[in-house]
């Protein structure tokens, strides 16, 4: 555009506009200063600091922002709720970062490599849960392992609850989920791996077996992991992993009983976020519970109609047919 053009659309005089592009930079203070945020103020910062501090100092497991967040929702209820962002900012402006930034990894674009089919499982269910054992753990003086189990929300919820069981069996799965759902919603999928615990059977022919059972009486879809791929069950392992760093690794455990008391507080913690963040949802009427009319049977499967079994597989190439591919359908551990 010419000059007098610019002056007519922005109504501004000619000489004005040739002095303006005449000028090569500008001294008049523009930009903003740097870590000078346009929002929030350093009263703010000052909080958030405070607030990490406070769950530093008290050694509590969870110490993210998103924690942070909700403390200050708690201890500021008529303030404005600053950003997770702004929060990250502020704890790494202060050096209170409690974890390394994580490193790229080699092959950590696998999912996408494989062409992982996430939006086939989000599709599944609206409540999307996953379970697990931990592996077997041992305390001072004693042979007998510890056997835990840990089971989570990771769609639409967010919740990480662990329990001491006696054994890895069924049973125990059972009554640690029942034990779950008679406070937690139901939801509509279950991921879990393939081992025999979940699955039911072994080396012989396929038949269902008393953990899926439980589950399509309840109208739960089981979802089993690929075999030997963790990643296929990425929630459940990363929260064991949580587990093994925070809980286990800064314990020096003597006694069961000490180990039950470091889970319920654990768990606490957990719960308390989970009914913070998602009052509004936990309110909606569509939710299911156990109630009298819930079929907690694992011996018979009450009916077919409507349920459904899925598996996460890929397809793979065996070198001992000629290079012949195909989806394995089972793979006993």
């Amino acid at each position: 555009m010419s000059k007098a053009a610019i002056s007519n659309q922005l109504s501004i005089r000619k000489p004005t506009i040739i002095a303006w592009l005449a000028q090569k930079e500008y001294k008049d203070n523009r930009g903003w200063t740097k870590n000078k945020f346009r929002i929030h103020t350093p009263t703010e910062s000052q909080r958030i600091v405070n607030l990490k501090k406070a769950r530093i100092n008290g050694k509590q497991y969870f110490l993210g922002s998103a924690y942070i967040q909700m403390d200050y929702s708690k201890a500021y209820p008529q303030e404005p709720l600053p950003s997770l962002w702004f929060m990250d900012e502020t704890v790494r402006q202060a050096g209170l970062q409690t974890h390394e930034p994580k490193k790229r990894k080699k092959g950590q674009d696998i999912v996408s490599r494989l062409l992982f089919p996430i939006k086939n499982i989000v599709r599944l269910g609206l409540i999307q849960q996953s379970c697990d054992f931990i592996g077997k753990k041992y305390i001072q003086g004693s042979g007998e392992p510890i056997h835990v189990f840990s089971t989570s929300f990771y769609q639409w919820f967010e919740l990480y609850q662990i329990r001491r069981v006696l054994t890895e069996t069924a049973e125990m799965a059972i009554q640690s989920l029942t034990a779950f759902w008679e406070k937690f919603p139901l939801p509509q999928v279950l991921r879990e791996d393939n081992g025999m615990t979940f699955r039911g059977t072994g080396r012989t022919s396929g038949s269902i077996g008393q953990f899926v059972k439980f589950l399509l009486n309840l109208n739960i879809t089981p979802l089993f992991s690929a075999p030997y791929q963790s990643y296929t069950n990425p929630h459940i392992e990363g929260h064991n992993r949580t587990f093994g760093d925070k809980l286990w690794a800064k314990h020096h455990f003597t006694t069961p009983n000490e180990i039950d008391k470091e889970c319920d507080r654990f768990n606490a913690e957990s719960r308390e976020f989970f009914e913070w963040k998602f009052k509004e949802r936990l309110k909606a009427t569509n939710l299911r519970r156990l109630n009298n009319k819930s079929i907690l049977d694992s011996t018979h499967l009450h009916s077919t109609q409507g349920k459904k079994i899925c598996f996460i597989r890929f397809v793979e190439r065996w070198k001992e047919t000629n290079q012949t591919s195909g989806i394995p359908l089972c793979q006993p551990e």
